[in-house]
């Protein structure tokens, strides 16, 4: 995994070329400090849990900790079986689940494998009530919309076409279970789908609110806070002290450019 995956990162940004060549002064990265890093590179501000998740990678910096396993998270995505939602404390994979049921019923599509939720008329009539008549062109876009939710990026990649309802298609590469938004951006996509017409302010992967973006400000100055204190110390940092510099910027800059925090003042 691209340390720096989870950004648009441009090969002249001097910045991540200056942290890149710190961490290059370190030689082999002891585990625990390598997924920490990694914990940085999953972070995404449209996450649901993108608060908890910043916090989590803070407190595993200062105590030097790992308080999370990187692999561990989305493991009970939908993505990952159609079962996984039994043990998702957040409910939101078999929410999600139901939407899949509910869009799968609509194209006639049965499962190989039955989804073992409770069913319910009233939503599957919704998303049926939302999608309305059928035509070739709506059928791959929830065709669409169902490899995307569950990541199957090749039948995605086939089904892609662009042309006429491009921009349904990009809204449909945003939308994810794991989304703030979620699932009221789900039915606004499944309404715009069934008008074939792309939504009018939606928010997907990729997107913010005040909130998170509020709330990951004040995270940046609380780093800023430690880089500014340890930049003034006399005494010669510690090897401890050197990978936490080096993981706080990784964390600044990564929050920075998925917010866009160009022109804003941040300490």
């Amino acid at each position: 995994m691209d340390a720096w995956s989870n950004i648009e990162k441009p090969r002249w940004d001097f910045e991540i070329m200056e942290i890149d060549r710190f961490e290059e002064t370190f030689g082999e990265l002891p585990k625990d400090i390598m997924k920490n890093r990694e914990l940085i590179t999953r972070v995404e501000v449209c996450h649901f849990k993108c608060k908890e998740h910043i916090n989590w990678i803070i407190s595993s910096i200062l105590n030097m900790l790992k308080f999370k396993e990187p692999k561990k998270i989305g493991r009970y995505h939908v993505s990952k079986g159609e079962t996984v939602w039994k043990n998702d404390k957040t409910g939101r994979s078999k929410l999600g689940m139901k939407y899949i049921r509910g869009i799968r019923k609509w194209l006639r599509k049965k499962s190989s494998e039955k989804i073992p939720i409770r069913k319910t008329k009233e939503f599957d009539d919704n998303i049926s009530n939302w999608l309305g008549k059928k035509n070739p062109d709506k059928i791959r876009l929830l065709k669409l919309l169902l490899a995307r939710m569950l990541w199957d990026w090749e039948l995605y990649k086939k089904l892609q076409k662009k042309g006429e309802f491009e921009e349904l298609e990009k809204q449909i590469c945003r939308i994810d279970i794991c989304h703030y938004a979620f699932p009221a951006n789900l039915d606004l996509l499944l309404k715009s789908i069934g008008e074939m017409k792309p939504a009018n302010d939606f928010e997907g992967c990729g997107s913010f609110n005040d909130e998170i973006k509020e709330e990951a400000i004040n995270k940046i100055k609380y780093i800023n806070k430690y880089l500014i204190k340890w930049s003034k110390e006399k005494r010669v940092p510690t090897q401890t002290r050197l990978y936490k510099i080096w993981l706080f910027h990784s964390l600044k800059k990564t929050l920075i450019e998925q917010l866009h925090l160009y022109n804003t003042k941040l300490n």
